[in-house]
């Protein structure tokens, strides 16, 4: 299957743990990184596409606390009767970490992660299937 290139623009910070990984993973070349990251994102999305009935997941949020504006907290709010707990730190640069357990049914998880990863201050988001409940 041949290649097709595209641009990919990230922060000083994003390209220099690239680099680290293109090292320490030893991939033959940045793109093999990329496409190495882009699988296992897909693999975890495909996970919580497939489950059904009631799941439970544990989301990691990191994102900027820096000028603030953020809907984390508005996100959460809609979603409260289903976050069985949270954790919230911060980072040695100033970012904030938010550890919440979910439980929910999958289409409620899905829809919550969604609006989750579409705020603009919101770095990354991880997610782990942790159970499924299909009754």
């Amino acid at each position: 299957m041949p290649f097709k290139p595209i641009a990919v623009s990230m922060t000083e910070s994003d390209l220099e743990e690239l680099e680290f990984l293109l090292r320490e993973g030893e991939f033959s070349n940045r793109s093999d990184v990329v496409r190495h990251a882009v699988k296992a994102l897909m693999s975890e999305h495909r996970n919580i596409e497939r489950a059904k009935g009631v799941i439970t997941v544990v989301i990691t949020a990191l994102y900027y606390k820096k000028g603030q504006k953020h809907n984390i907290n508005v996100v959460q709010h809609e979603f409260k009767e289903n976050i069985a707990a949270t954790v919230h730190s911060h980072t040695s640069d100033g970012s904030c970490i938010e550890v919440m357990i979910v439980t929910a049914k999958a289409d409620i998880v899905r829809e919550f992660l969604k609006k989750l990863r579409a705020q603009k201050k919101v770095l990354k988001v991880d997610v782990s299937l942790i159970g499924v409940d299909t009754l």
